[in-house]
This record gives C-alpha cells, sequence and structure tokens, in this order.
C-alpha cells in the first residue's frame, strides 16, 4: 500500500511539472542555454492518462497475481489432503472417496479462478494520442 501511495505521489508531482512547462536545454558551442517548451493541453492530457493508465495497470496485475496465489494455495490444500485421505483409505471404496473428493477441489478452485478472473475483467486499455492505434 506504501508503494501504491509514493507512486501516486510520483505522478502527482510528475503531472505538476509538466503542467508548468517543460524545460529543455540545447548544447550550442561552448554556452548553455535554456529555453522553456509550453506543455499544451493534449500533452498534460495524454501525460495525466499515460500515469493513470499505470497505475491502473499495476492495480490490475496485483489483484491478478492474488488471484493466482489464492488458486495456488486451494490446489496445494486440495493435494494435502488427498494425500493425508489415500494414506488413510484402508479400502477401495475408501479411496474412491479420496480421489472423488480431490477432484471436487480441484474444480471448486478452478471455479473460484474463472469467476475472479472474470470479475476482474480486461486490464486496462493503454491511452494513444489522436492519429495512432492501440496495437
Amino acid at each position: 500500500m506504501k508503494q501504491v501511495m509514493k507512486k501516486m505521489v510520483i505522478a502527482s508531482a510528475t503531472a505538476i511539472v509538466l503542467s508548468s512547462g517543460a524545460t529543455a536545454v540545447h548544447a550550442a558551442d561552448e554556452s548553455t542555454t535554456s529555453t522553456t517548451v509550453p506543455a499544451t493541453a493534449e500533452t498534460k492530457t495524454i501525460s495525466a492518462e499515460r500515469t493513470a493508465y499505470r497505475l491502473a495497470l499495476q492495480a490490475y496485475n496485483k489483484s491478478k497475481v492474488a488471484i493466482e496465489k489464492a488458486f495456488a494455495a486451494a490446489m496445494r490444500t486440495a493435494n494435502e489432503t488427498r494425500r493425508t485421505a489415500r494414506e488413510a483409505a484402508t479400502t477401495d471404496t475408501a479411496k474412491k472417496a479420496a480421489r472423488e473428493a480431490f477432484s471436487a477441489a480441484i474444480t471448486t478452485a478452478q471455479s473460484a479462478r474463472t469467476s475472479a478472473l472474470a470479475a476482474l475483467g480486461n486490464p486496462p486499455v493503454k491511452p494513444v494520442k489522436a492519429g495512432e492505434t492501440n496495437n
């Protein structure tokens, strides 16, 4: 959470600096001159959109990683339960019940992951300048 807040502060500071106009330094012969290039409204908008996109993409990726970790944990738990039940099983019926419980646990974990990914939706769309395509 601290990292997200830190990045949001950096993004805000960057937006403020860009909104005041970008400074470009040119080297001519042995002297250095400084000129200010005014930031256009389009540049400000695109910069803000890209910053928002990066933050949204980071949040999306963190959510996706959390979903995958939860799925992996559910699979480990199902496998441990299957192993324990298999070792305790002495009859064919008990072994079959352990396999069926394992299959049900896998199906449940897969369904939960699929539902979570569907609820998460598609990743954010990268902003583009007018006239460009997002390939």
